[in-house]
């Protein structure tokens, strides 16, 4: 790990990357692509919802205004190895896996190729000389979020585009500014260890009328399985199942539009669950992947506001209690 010096220089780090699930980030055209505007925007999002405030957002990810001004932090893809894995929505017939199907519906509508798991890049990341420790510390605890508990690209919240760091700077990552980077079997100590050191790196409070990480998420693990592919297909499956026995206007708290009902289909809002799959480090007991989903819900120590143009007492947010009444024994967070 690089230390921070006196000298003005960039302190720059090199992180390998492994995609995990089929990554659908591209342009306008849909050619996938890895884009370092959608990566910094992601990281943005989650140093929000950290309760990061606001000044130290624009200086470390910059802002776009009368006085636009570049961040402290510059992203640079350096290097892309290709995976020889390849993908087809062809071999994904609507017989055998429809849960996969119904989490990737829109992609597999529109034949979207993704960068396939198992391709590989380096993510470099410079911090302006201007940068302080405290703007590091704050970065990879956002960086730590972005990657172990979300997703990238298209269908980010049903599982698509999750990014796995191996290594930084050619180093293990288990200990960068107390954070550990690599999930290991206690799945539970692990988020709630790095957690803890998050909420403290950040030092930060909720924003008004969003989530925040350490009062409205809850976190929960589904199963292992040593298929992805397999875990994203089961879990669709349990979330069509139960979806079709809510009401239309229930369903709402998985997101918006809703095309079918008049009332819903010019809204836009992100589904309030959101899925993860993590590789964790096999042995003779362990599968190779395990599947978390994530809610988030306002409670009694922090609201926010689901849509400004719908009425709070048409949230059924009771429909998220429902849907994890099955997990109690699973939860991982808080």
């Amino acid at each position: 790990m690089n230390s921070i010096t006196n000298q003005k220089i960039l302190n720059t780090y090199e992180l390998e990357c492994k995609i995990i699930t089929p990554l659908f980030m591209g342009g306008a055209d849909f050619n996938p692509e890895l884009r370092t505007q959608s990566i910094n925007g992601i990281l943005r999002w989650w140093f929000r919802i950290a309760g990061g405030n606001i000044k130290d957002e624009k200086r470390l990810f910059g802002w776009a205004s009368d006085q636009s001004n570049q961040g402290l932090v510059k992203l640079f893809i350096k290097k892309i190895i290709p995976s020889n894995k390849k993908f087809s929505w062809d071999e994904f017939n609507k017989y055998q896996y429809t849960g996969f199907n119904y989490l990737g519906f829109s992609l597999k509508m529109q034949k979207r190729d993704p960068l396939p798991e198992d391709t590989k890049f380096i993510l470099r990341i410079s911090f302006h000389p201007r940068a302080t420790e405290e703007d590091e510390k704050k970065f990879f605890a956002t960086l730590w979020l972005a990657f172990n508990l979300g997703n990238f690209g298209s269908r980010s919240r049903r599982g698509f585009g999750s990014i796995k760091i191996t290594s930084i700077n050619n180093h293990n990552t288990n200990d960068l500014y107390g954070l550990s980077f690599n999930p290991n079997q206690n799945l539970k100590e692990w988020i709630n260890q790095n957690l803890n050191k998050i909420k403290f790196l950040i030092n930060g409070n909720p924003h008004k009328n969003i989530p925040y990480i350490f009062e409205n998420l809850e976190i929960y693990s589904f199963k292992n399985d040593n298929s992805f592919y397999k875990l994203l297909h089961d879990f669709g499956n349990h979330y069509s199942n139960f979806r079709k026995r809510e009401r239309l206007n229930k369903r709402i708290i998985f997101g918006l539009p809703i095309i079918s009902d008049k009332t819903y289909r010019n809204f836009r809002r992100a589904s309030t669950l959101f899925l993860k799959i993590l590789e964790i480090p096999k042995n003779n007991y362990t599968p190779d992947y395990t599947l978390i989903f994530i809610v988030t819900k306002p409670n009694n120590k922090n609201n926010f506001i689901f849509h400004p143009k719908i009425n709070s007492q048409q949230i059924g947010w009771d429909v998220l209690d429902k849907f994890t009444s099955n997990f109690k024994q699973n939860k991982i967070f808080p």
